[in-house]
Parts: structure tokens; C-alpha cells; sequence
């Protein structure tokens, strides 16, 4: 009996201890939990805080803004999206900008006091390509400023076979000033001007005219997406690299500057190969100073940047009938060009076109914005072809009798029987692509 009341007290006392350490596990974690709770608190507290400081900071550096620039700068839910973007995402890219807006950024405010335009419209080039000088787009837009082939001719770029200045940083900003005078002279608000700018004045016009709106920010909610967006990301990018120093940003160094460097001209048509020889620059230093020169090659009479470094040991190296040998032997003479406005017929392709004229299907396609290779009867393409083939094809009449090709012929047995007639010559003026010939087919030979 005393053996079971043990027994019985031993299993009353473990239950209760076992009561009691639940009792304070318990207890543990209410504590637990509320200082979790508090703690939760009080991150959120401090996150409202740090949010409320920083919105506080913006709207002050939005305010600064519009007390030295005519452009209207506002700080609302769609520019806050931009910034938070660029904040979180986008540091890097802001960091690499920062870089290259100590090479490009006194060209543009030297371009931009010139013409009395806000300095702050340098920023739309980080908008519009990311300060690359070479930035593509989908619509065949070019260069630091997006110029697309019409614009650009309007205000006085030129594009050849061999050049492109939508690509001269100097040139491209020149025109873009100009570009800009206009836009205000039609719209008289910069906000206006730089959507006008993304999505065409005549564009804005009409949705200006059908919305009844003369503020961007009303007529904002009738625009296009890309154009919508336009004028938030300009005063978010501002603003950032208006004021990078309050978030950290890291700048990124660059090994090419052209703040130190200045221009020459060129007095024979020239190479990189050969212009790196005499310069001691690599051909792609040579290439960055110089991104308008689309095949390797600087036409006479062109001016040129180089480190001025390098200018000097351009002079020291420099013997005008050397260089221009070099250039002939590694045949890269450029020739006079002409512009040709050329009507598409029955039977016509880009790639007829371009063999008969001497040119590149991309380069047809590329000034005359040609999204695809289809063509219509009727089209008018603009063609720039040397003065040299021009002459060719002008030449090159069709004789009188044509040779009927027999079996066992070939190009070169007929270009001997006719003096002063070549090979190539046959295969242009017949459009062949090979040299394969079919009997019995008409070939026409021209007459020397």
C-alpha cells in the first residue's frame, strides 16, 4: 500500500513539473511575440520615417530645379516610380552615366548656351541612348540624340556610304538645338517640346486639337505608352544626376577622355590603319574619338578628333604622298558621290538595286528607313553612288547585236572577244551572280 502511494505521488509530481515547464514555454513565447511584434513595429515605424525624410529631399531638389531652369519640373507619383526604378534597379546604370557625363556633358551645355536653351535638356540624351554615341534603335533612330534619316538630312546631317553624323557627337548636338528652337516656337512649353520630341510634333499636335489639352500632364493620359512615360523618366534621370552625391552613387572611371582633346583636318583620304600608325592610337581609341566614320576610312577634307597628345605625333609622322599611297594600296579611296532618286519598277529588289549601283542591301535599307526588303512599284529610293560607277553605267551602252551563248562558253572566252570589254563588266550589265552560263541565253555586251 505505501509502495503504490509512492509510486503515485513520483507520477503526481512529474505531471506538475511537466504542468509547469508548458506554463513557462508558454509565457516564453507571448514574450517572445510581442517583442518580435514591437520590434516589426518598429522597423515599419522607422521605414515610414526614412520614406517621409526622403520624399521630403526630393520635393526640395524638385523645387531647386525650377528656381534656375524655364522647364517645369514636377514631382508626382509617375516621376517617384522612375526614381524608385533608378534607385533599386538601375544604380549601375546611373553610375556608368555619371562617367560619360564628364566627356559629353560641356559639348551639349557649350551647344545649348549657344542657342539660349535650358542646360538641363542634357539630359534627354541619357534619356534617348545612354550617352552611347552609337545607340540603334528599333525605328533605325541614331546617335546620342535618336535622330532619325529625315530629321537628321533636315537639319543638315549628312549620311553617305561613308559617314554618318547623327553620329558626331559636335554635329548631332548642333542639330539637336536646332531641332529643340523649333519645337518651342510651335509649343512653348518644354514639357510639350520633349514629348513632341519622342512621339513627333505632329502627333502631339493632333492629340492636342482632339483632347482639347494644352498642359502635358492633361494630355499625358492620351498618349501613347512610350510617350506617357517620356517626360517622368527625363525629370527622374534630372534629378538623380542632378543631386547622385545624396544616394552614393559610385562613378565609374573611364580610360578616354575628350575633354583633353581637339580637331584637325585631314588633307588626303586616310585609313585607321594608316591614321594609327601616325597617331601611335589604337583603331579603336581612333574609332571612339571618331564613331561618324562608318568603314574604317576618313574622306578627304574631314575633320577629325584625336587627343591633343596625339595631334603632335600626328605632325611629327605625317607625309601627305605616303599616306595617300598606303591608301591606294589597301584600296580604300573613296570617290565623289551622288545622290540619286531612284523609282522602283515592275521587277525590281533591294538586291538588284544595290548590284546594279554597286551598293549594300542595309545601306538602301538604312537610308530610307526600309524595315523590310518589299518593295512597291512606284517607291522612290534614295541611292548614294560614286561618281566613278556612275560614269561606268553611263557609258556601258547596249550594242546592237547580242551574243547568244553557245555551249562550252564561257565569261572569260567572251569578254576576249570583244577589245576593252572585262568580265565584271558583262556580269553587271547582265545582272549574273555567278559566272555559270545556260546555252542558248542572251547576254547583252557593251560598247567600247
Amino acid at each position: 500500500m505505501i509502495l503504490i502511494n509512492s509510486r503515485k505521488l513520483i507520477i503526481d509530481y512529474f505531471f506538475y513539473k511537466l504542468s509547469y515547464l508548458f506554463y513557462q514555454l508558454c509565457r516564453m513565447k507571448k514574450v517572445l511575440i510581442f517583442f518580435l511584434f514591437s520590434s516589426f513595429n518598429l522597423h515599419a515605424f522607422n521605414d515610414q520615417l526614412n520614406e517621409k525624410q526622403n520624399q521630403k529631399l526630393i520635393q526640395l531638389g524638385i523645387d531647386s530645379l525650377n528656381t534656375i531652369s524655364t522647364i517645369n519640373f514636377e514631382y508626382n507619383s509617375f516621376v517617384k516610380l522612375y526614381m524608385d526604378s533608378y534607385l533599386i534597379k538601375d544604380k549601375q546604370l546611373i553610375s556608368k552615366m555619371l562617367a560619360l557625363s564628364k566627356h559629353y556633358f560641356p559639348i551639349f551645355e557649350q551647344k545649348l548656351d549657344k542657342y539660349n536653351l535650358p542646360l538641363e535638356l542634357k539630359y534627354l540624351s541619357v534619356v534617348e541612348s545612354s550617352l552611347n554615341t552609337r545607340a540603334k534603335s528599333f525605328s533605325g533612330a541614331l546617335g546620342l540624340w535618336q535622330f532619325m534619316y529625315p530629321t537628321a538630312k533636315e537639319y543638315g546631317l549628312r549620311v553617305t556610304s561613308y559617314i554618318d553624323e547623327r553620329l558626331d557627337p559636335l554635329k548631332s548636338t548642333e542639330a539637336a538645338c536646332k531641332y529643340f528652337l523649333k519645337l518651342y516656337d510651335l509649343f512653348g512649353d518644354w514639357n510639350l517640346v520633349l514629348a513632341a520630341y519622342n512621339g513627333g510634333p505632329g502627333y502631339i499636335q493632333r492629340k492636342m486639337i482632339s483632347t482639347g489639352h494644352d498642359n502635358y500632364w492633361d494630355l499625358r493620359p492620351h498618349l501613347r505608352t512610350e510617350t506617357r512615360n517620356y517626360v517622368p523618366k527625363f525629370i527622374a534621370i534630372t534629378y538623380l544626376m542632378e543631386f547622385y552625391k545624396n544616394y552614393n552613387f559610385p562613378i565609374d572611371s573611364l580610360d578616354i577622355s575628350l575633354l583633353d582633346s581637339d580637331t584637325i583636318q585631314i588633307d588626303y583620304q586616310i585609313n585607321y590603319k594608316t591614321l594609327s600608325r601616325l597617331t601611335c592610337l589604337s583603331e579603336e581609341e581612333i574609332s571612339y574619338y571618331n564613331p561618324s566614320f562608318k568603314n574604317n576610312v576618313i574622306p578627304k577634307g574631314s575633320t577629325i578628333v584625336l587627343p591633343r597628345n596625339n595631334i603632335q605625333d600626328y605632325y611629327l609622322n605625317y607625309n601627305p604622298y605616303k599616306v595617300f599611297v598606303q591608301a591606294v594600296d589597301d584600296k580604300t579611296i573613296l570617290l565623289d558621290e551622288t545622290l540619286i532618286n531612284y523609282s522602283v519598277v515592275a521587277g525590281d529588289y533591294l538586291g538588284k538595286i544595290a548590284s546594279n549601283y554597286n551598293l549594300k542591301i542595309y545601306q538602301i535599307q538604312d537610308w530610307n528607313n526600309l524595315k523590310s526588303t518589299k518593295l512597291n512599284i512606284g517607291d522612290n529610293l534614295f541611292l548614294y553612288v560614286s561618281d566613278d560607277h556612275l560614269k561606268k553605267l553611263n557609258d556601258i551602252k547596249p550594242s546592237s547585236k547580242s551574243y547568244i551563248v553557245q555551249k562550252g562558253d564561257t565569261l572569260w572566252d567572251i569578254a576576249k572577244m570583244y577589245a576593252g570589254v572585262s568580265v565584271s563588266t558583262i556580269k553587271k550589265l547582265n545582272n549574273l551572280k555567278s559566272n555559270n552560263l545556260k546555252p542558248g541565253s542572251k547576254l547583252i555586251i557593251p560598247k567600247i
